[in-house]
């Protein structure tokens, strides 16, 4: 990162502030984090259709286990954590392997059994992420930018397409036309707009709490539609416990497959945003202590999402919007950080919380994140973009998702093929993610990596 582009640090990375202002700080890093870790396991819990009291479980469970991430992230106990000013959460990447899967599996059995396969499955692949951190140099050049951003472009089309279902499935369960489907769906519309303004307007502190202020508006205008009801939240009760294997916990191999890919890209996309807060921080890149950073980081991220597992919520990872807070404040201090996680825990300790935002009519959920998901596979294309890429490149990406969702329309019509085979390849992001790998070393012209490059998340 050039010196012109780095934040003058008022607060070093282990410097005290005053209470008072790190209590400031950490809300502003809250209100940039906080709409996209309710929305993250309320999608996904919403799409697998679970009911109101297992949605606001994995819901407060998420915060908690963020906050309690958070705390290790920072803290740096022993090898794990980055030991830098790293916010942690449930990951957007997730929310369309993780729907597939419980869909598949509710098939054959019941959907507790199906969410005990799920997790369990989730902390054998972050056990085996653990074990890969320790070779996270190698790794990136296996998980090359081509097969990030080519994995994360078919993330977010994967989950716009699902969002314009889930719209049109409003449209149509209202009534359409003759109903209320035009005001449900111009509602969404409203929230995408208002996101879209705020989104680009001069007033950085605005910009970075754009999803939030959204929802915010959204909330209100549904209030004034008369298409929302608040009336319950306050009866949720008064403070919410994790339950450690709420679920029977087990192991299906072949869902291991599907979602194993889904945590190597999200690991790589974790390395971005650590380059980018150890950059923000004042600290150099490509030194020993760098990759220590990276190691731990990535090494405490798969923690994170086996205690998720365990609590039966789901995978955890680094979230970039805290570094446009920590550019913009100039305090990159861990103790910061600590309050951040703090607040974290209390909003997962209290159900209103979870109960409010549940009542939040669903279109408005939409309508915000339609824009994060668009943003999500522009990102995609960003990660190719910021390394420089040949023609080579760009091929390896485009057949990479071409033959991603080629291969997931027609796999069910070739014979004789296992189920579990069809099961994997029949989702485009893992099986594109895959056909990436394969392609960066089939295709002719492949350059090695540079392993000491910042990865571009950021």
């Amino acid at each position: 990162m050039p010196d012109t582009l780095k934040p003058i640090l008022l607060f070093k990375l282990d410097d005290k502030p005053p209470a008072i202002g790190s209590a400031l700080v950490g809300f502003q890093h809250l209100l940039a984090i906080i709409g996209g870790i309710l929305t993250a396991p309320y999608l996904i819990a919403l799409g697998m259709g679970l009911n109101a009291e297992d949605t606001s479980y994995v819901i407060s469970a998420a915060l908690i286990v963020s906050g309690l991430g958070t705390l290790l992230q920072i803290n740096r106990l022993g090898a794990l954590g980055a030991g830098l000013l790293s916010i942690q959460g449930t990951s957007f990447a997730f929310i369309g392997s993780l729907i597939f899967v419980h869909l598949q599996l509710v098939e054959e059995m019941e959907a507790r059994q199906a969410l005990g396969v799920i997790f369990g499955s989730s902390a054998v692949c972050a056990l085996i992420m653990g074990l890969l951190s320790m070779f996270v140099r190698q790794l990136k050049d296996v998980i090359t930018t081509n097969v990030a951003g080519a994995t994360i472009i078919l993330i977010g089309l994967s989950l716009i397409q699902s969002t314009l279902q889930n719209l049109e499935r409003a449209y149509l369960g209202a009534g359409g036309l003759e109903g209320d489907g035009a005001l449900r769906v111009g509602l969404a519309a409203i929230v995408f707009t208002v996101i879209v303004i705020i989104a680009n307007v001069k007033h950085v502190w605005l910009r970075l709490s754009a999803i939030t202020l959204g929802l915010l508006v959204g909330v209100l205008l549904s209030l004034y539609m008369g298409l929302a009801d608040f009336s319950g939240v306050t009866s949720a009760g008064w403070i919410f416990v994790p339950e450690p294997w709420r679920y029977p916990l087990s192991v299906d191999l072949t869902v291991v497959a599907l979602i194993m890919p889904i945590f190597l890209v999200s690991a790589m996309e974790s390395i971005g945003d650590i380059t980018a807060t150890n950059n923000l921080s004042g600290l150099e890149t490509g030194t020993f202590d760098y990759w220590l950073r990276i190691r731990g980081g990535i090494l405490a991220t798969a923690v994170n999402s086996l205690v998720a597992s365990v609590l039966c919520t789901f995978p955890s990872t680094t979230f970039s919007q805290n570094n446009g807070v920590i550019r913009l404040t100039g305090v990159c201090s861990r103790y910061v950080g600590n309050y951040v996680a703090v607040f974290l825990v209390i909003l997962g300790c209290l159900p209103v919380v979870t109960a409010f935002f549940q009542a939040i009519p669903a279109e408005v959920i939409f309508g915000a994140t339609l824009l994060m998901f668009i943003l999500v596979a522009l990102s995609g294309f960003r990660v190719v973009e910021m390394s420089a890429p040949i023609t080579r490149d760009w091929v390896v990406v485009s057949l990479a998702i071409l033959l991603g969702y080629l291969l997931s329309f027609y796999v069910d019509q070739v014979p004789g093929l296992p189920g579990e085979v069809v099961m994997v390849l029949e989702f485009p992001v893992s099986t594109g993610a895959m056909l990436a790998i394969v392609l960066e070393f089939v295709v002719p012209g492949r350059v090695r990596s540079q392993v000491d490059e910042p990865g571009a998340s950021d």
